[in-house]
């Protein structure tokens, strides 16, 4: 006989994006990982009482003056993740193609802890 496939359940066909705890924050200060050629280390405000540690592999997209400053978009509720033994407390959203990455700019006149949302979903 023929197996039937399994329909996804209402909730798992449901994609929410409000689950994703999206914030602005400003990377205050970034660095080449040492003997890495392609990792960051960012300290980042995303408006908390003390910056977030975030490695990022961007270090062959952008140059480490262009992440300096920069008002970025993270995705902040991850299970921190150790990478070269730095523990990394969030992600930095970017967009990419095959041939390039380029960091999520957030809308102007944001602040870090700003939460970005869909329109849509409440979250």
């Amino acid at each position: 006989g023929e197996e039937a496939e399994a329909a996804p359940s209402q909730d798992e066909a449901k994609v929410d994006v409000s689950r994703l705890d999206l914030r602005v924050g400003r990377i205050i200060t970034a660095l080449q990982l040492p003997e890495t050629d392609s990792l960051y280390m960012e300290q980042v405000d995303v408006g908390e009482a003390s910056p977030r540690t975030v490695v990022s592999e961007l270090a062959k997209y952008i140059p480490v003056d262009q992440m300096q400053n920069r008002m970025v978009v993270l995705l902040c509720n991850l299970k921190p993740a150790k990478m070269r033994g730095v523990m990394s407390q969030a992600v930095v959203m970017c967009a990419s193609s095959p041939d390039k990455v380029e960091i999520l700019d957030p809308p102007s006149g944001a602040v870090p802890g700003d939460r970005v949302t869909f329109q849509g979903f409440p979250g």
